[in-house]
């Protein structure tokens, strides 16, 4: 785990979707290929990238499950079909990681605050041991 020092001293547009998504490198490129071409297929990802679809793949189902882009079906002439990949609203991406952070800093206080407490009852037990 790397230290909140470290994460607020490299935080940049990218890396945020690191730290609320555990998103790597590579999803954070195909995200923004993504975002800059509104939708696309898995092939066309592919090809922008020069990276097998696989990869992609497993990036862009790493990205659904964070909700951070979505999947439509796509049904051919011929009879087959195909998955048309878009990002999320941005404005609702943020607005989750706003909520995000909020609950986090609200359970940081509070671990904060046990932190100091059991250093009192520490205190107060060494206190009594003495007496």
């Amino acid at each position: 785990m790397k230290s909140i020092k470290e994460v607020i001293i490299r935080l940049n547009c990218d890396n945020v979707l690191e730290c609320f998504y555990g998103l790597n490198e590579a999803d954070i490129q195909v995200f923004n290929v993504l975002r800059r071409l509104n939708s696309a297929r898995i092939d066309v990802l592919s090809r922008e990238l020069g990276k097998g679809e696989n990869s992609i793949y497993k990036s862009l189902q790493k990205m659904m499950v964070a909700g951070l882009v979505t999947r439509e079906k796509k049904i051919l002439d011929d009879g087959g079909y195909y998955y048309l990949y878009s990002v999320e609203n941005t404005e609702k991406i943020a607005s989750e990681m706003n909520s995000l952070l909020d609950r986090w800093y609200y359970r940081m206080k509070k671990v904060i605050q046990e932190f100091i407490e059991m250093d009192k009852k520490e205190s107060e037990t060494e206190l009594k041991l003495k007496v």
